[in-house]
């Protein structure tokens, strides 16, 4: 990883802020449902996107 540069740095630390954004979104819409199918579908979507953004801050 130490080949990036800023652009690229500061494209990952985006993806990060995104992802924070969209779990934050994601219970939202969590609350306006009350069919568990769903709820669960968007838990799993929400716990994907903190993986995904946990496994970019690891990389820097």
């Amino acid at each position: 990883m130490e080949n990036l540069n800023q652009i690229e740095i500061q494209n990952i630390r985006h993806i990060c802020g995104h992802a924070t954004n969209f779990c934050a979104k994601i219970n939202y819409y969590k609350t306006l449902t009350s069919d568990t199918n769903i709820t669960t579908v968007l838990e799993d979507i929400c716990e994907e996107c903190s993986n995904v953004k946990t496994e970019l801050s690891n990389m820097l």
